[in-house]
């Protein structure tokens, strides 16, 4: 009977230890009662030497740039002169009709949550290098630590829609100085996450914080980015916006893009709207085409209160970090509200390759495109 009980015990033991060791290393330790940060890769240190303050005519390829990681919207708003720097880094890549007397528009491209794919974002840098546009793949992952080793979740936590912002922000101050590169014709477009930044990268206050100097970006290209979340804010830059997304993907939520478009439209912001029948996401990866078992944001809208940049979730406070925490506990507290919001969480939406989609998708931008950054 002792023997059984031991047994018993042992094996519930190891159980428990699988089970604590399972959420350590796939969740962070979010859910654990003693866990009250998350252990987030170091930010990397950075060296003079190689980051770019001014580009020359000759410079192409990787390029590294001064960036800051504030995490949190309210330290971006209220607190960004103290923010971590950080490294910013990006591939540029020119077309061949870049000259000193023909300098071309530039498109700089946000990656999504997943990172960078040679099937969407280097795809799209050759897409623009055909249409005479110059391309800069922005990288938000590897300047903040993240490597292969790394779960989805722990990747996602190691940079904000707040970080990319600023990330896409200092990259167009970066590749403006390029002999080659029309300053006043930049545009940005990203996907799934980076589609949702783009459209952040709208917001007027952000400009005023980031680039009162610059004209700004004058195109905003949303593929597939979702719509739940919004920054709380009302005025917006004079750039043009499209969104492109599928009337069949859960994770965008069509009825709360039409709100969320809308609002853009009433400001002023030259806005159009493209919903593809049957679609899901992420048409350009070459992964099979069925449904997949991600979650998303269901049923629930998410901003930030428009002074203080507090999170709010149907339009009511929930917790956030202390001033002056750590990356690491801003990380946790992000997760938190995913916890304490389980009724916000839904699962399973279509994503995979679509060539009707794609090509469809590619027509639209490029007369978008041709429009806002050729003429």
């Amino acid at each position: 009977m002792k023997k059984w009980l031991i047994g018993i015990t042992s094996s519930i033991l190891l159980i428990l230890a699988f089970g604590i060791y399972y959420i350590e290393t796939e969740y962070a330790g979010i859910g654990l009662p003693w866990t009250k940060t998350v252990d987030l890769p170091t930010l990397p240190s950075i060296n003079s030497t190689n980051i770019k303050t001014n580009l020359t005519q000759s410079d192409q390829g990787l390029i590294q740039f001064s960036s800051k990681s504030p995490y949190d919207f309210s330290e971006l708003l209220n607190n960004y002169d103290n923010a971590p720097a950080s490294i910013g880094q990006g591939e540029l890549f020119l077309p061949k009709s870049a000259s000193i007397t023909n300098p071309v528009p530039a498109m700089i491209i946000l990656h999504g949550s997943g990172g960078l794919r040679e099937d969407r974002e280097y795809m799209y840098a050759q897409l623009f290098n055909d249409m005479g546009i110059a391309a800069f793949v922005l990288d938000y992952y590897i300047p903040r630590g993240v490597t292969e080793k790394h779960t989805y979740l722990q990747k996602t936590l190691t940079t904000s829609e707040t970080d990319i912002i600023v990330d896409a922000y200092n990259a167009l101050r970066i590749i403006g100085t390029h002999p080659l590169i029309n300053a006043n014709k930049i545009g940005v477009t990203g996907y799934s996450y980076g589609g949702m930044a783009t459209r952040y990268t709208l917001d007027a206050r952000i400009k005023s914080i980031l680039a009162p100097d610059l004209t700004g970006f004058v195109a905003h290209a949303d593929f597939y980015g979702p719509c739940h979340q919004t920054l709380g804010g009302s005025q917006f830059t004079n750039g043009a916006y499209l969104a492109v997304f599928g009337d069949s993907d859960n994770s965008v939520n069509p009825a709360q893009c039409q709100v969320v478009h809308q609002i853009l439209r009433d400001a002023g912001v030259p806005t159009q709207t493209v919903m593809l029948s049957g679609v899901g996401h992420a048409w350009e990866n070459q992964i099979e085409r069925k449904e997949y078992d991600y979650p998303y944001i269901n049923n629930c809208t998410m901003s930030f209160a428009p002074d203080t940049g507090k999170p709010l979730i149907n339009g009511q406070p929930v917790a956030y970090a202390e001033t002056g925490a750590s990356r690491d506990r801003r990380a946790y507290m992000r997760a938190r509200i995913m916890m304490d919001a389980p009724d916000c969480i839904g699962r399973g939406y279509i994503i995979g390759r679509d060539e009707n989609a794609l090509n469809e998708a590619n027509k639209i931008l490029k007369v978008f495109l041709g429009k806002y950054l050729l003429q």
